[in-house]
């Protein structure tokens, strides 16, 4: 088969031209076994015809007329080679209107708008907060913000599970854009800027353009629900599911085996293909947490390229984020203050579990000067520290399948750690 891809990349024509010569190649070869037989007719016309064009599709659905790219995966000497595929499917049309955003008060007091524990992808960028609804962005994928002079994309794309925010700097030449093309690489959405350049949106990386090779800047995305991120941040603006549907429209997608828009296993068996995970980069040092994994060790004092980290999952939530532990220039050690209660598993019959749901913040407190801290947000609310917040690292939201193939090389912790494991 790799000899059959060398063959095929070796033709000097675009990819219709290379299916085209595919074809003409197929059927001909077919239609003179048809000759040397003595069926050379008009069967034998039709079926070489219709090999060849079997022979295409079978080629194109495994992508071998797609264009090759370079990818360079962490830990890697050198770019590892793969396709730009064409998404499949039935092309979704996005809403026809720029969406628009209600204050917390405005939200809870709809009964068509957001609930309490409708999951959210939040932001939080120079003391503006912004949370998007996942029934909203799972039709729009994209969101544009302005805060003053700096640009922030918000994107998502629920085929992988990745929220990414990223961030174009004031001073880089004519007006920012990031839009979504038909275009996927490792199962991840590929966008396209205003200078042109393709970029992945699972690690945000360049593929093609002048900027091939670079990597965009990003802001951390907190996953959750509604009730959790507005407490902890009552400031905080949500767009609005005007014109969206009310419901997430991939919540069946999310909990099937399928893995990806075409089937895309994990390089190893560490999590399931669709187990949520959360990574961390620290100065090149990449780490991944499976949700199961969190579930069992919620809070984990660790290092991660030489700096010390927190990591924290709470239970009610589903909220897993990571926080630098140094704080005006000591480093701090937690442990829970606070009841962190799993989600209840659903009674046999029970359709809504969220009736039960008796939500109550986290919170932690350092051993070294007893302050008491929120644990989704980092926010200090009593104690020697009071009003200062930890600062909040890029985790890496997305399902262990596209994670397993975009940061191959990186620290799991796995299944069944010890405490031991996670206190590095």
């Amino acid at each position: 088969m790799r000899r059959v891809q060398q063959i095929i990349d070796g033709i000097p024509l675009g990819p219709y031209g290379r299916a085209a010569v595919v074809f003409a190649v197929a059927a001909a070869i077919t239609f003179g076994l048809f000759a040397a037989a003595g069926a050379a007719g008009s069967v034998g016309v039709l079926l070489s015809a219709w090999l060849g064009f079997f022979v295409v599709f079978v080629l194109y659905r495994l992508a071998f007329f797609a264009e090759a790219v370079p990818l360079q995966l962490p830990g890697a000497d050198e770019p590892y080679t793969e396709r730009l595929r064409r998404s499949t499917g039935k092309q979704r049309l996005m809403p026809g209107s720029e969406p628009t955003y209600l204050s917390v008060k405005d939200a809870n007091d709809s009964d068509v708008e957001v609930q309490a524990e409708d999951r959210v992808l939040g932001i939080e960028f120079n003391g503006h907060a912004i949370a998007y609804p996942l029934a909203a962005m799972s039709v729009r994928e994209v969101a544009h913000e302005v805060f003053e002079d700096v640009h922030i994309f918000m994107t998502w794309w629920p085929v992988t599970y990745s929220a990414r925010a990223f961030v174009f700097e004031p001073g880089s030449g004519q007006e920012p854009d990031l839009v979504t093309v038909r275009k996927t690489l490792l199962n991840s959405t590929v966008l396209v800027d205003s200078d042109g350049n393709e970029i992945v949106q699972f690690n945000g990386q360049a593929v093609t353009g002048p900027n091939t090779g670079g990597t965009l800047k990003q802001v951390p995305v907190v996953s959750t629900n509604w009730r959790a991120w507005s407490g902890a941040y009552p400031h905080t603006e949500v767009m609005s599911l005007d014109g969206t549907p009310e419901t997430d429209m991939f919540e069946r997608y999310y909990v099937t085996d399928r893995a990806g828009l075409y089937q895309q296993s994990a390089r190893d068996r560490t999590w399931h293909d669709k187990d949520n995970v959360l990574g961390v980069e620290v100065n090149g040092t990449f780490r991944c947490y499976g949700y199961p994994a969190l579930i069992e060790r919620p809070l984990i004092n660790e290092e991660i390229g030489g700096e010390p980290v927190l990591v924290a999952h709470e239970g009610l939530s589903g909220t897993a984020v990571v926080f630098s532990r140094i704080v005006d220039g000591q480093t701090l050690t937690f442990s829970g203050d606070s009841r962190n209660p799993m989600r209840p598993e659903p009674e046999p019959g029970e359709v809504d579990i969220r009736r039960r749901i008796n939500y109550e913040p986290w919170f932690l407190v350092d051993s070294q000067t007893g302050s008491r801290w929120r644990a989704i947000s980092g926010e200090c609310v009593s104690g020697e520290l009071k009003g200062k917040r930890l600062e909040m690292l890029n985790g890496l939201s997305g399902f262990w399948f596209a994670w397993s193939r975009f940061y191959p090389n990186s620290d799991v912790l796995g299944p069944g750690a010890s405490a031991k494991d996670g206190e590095r």
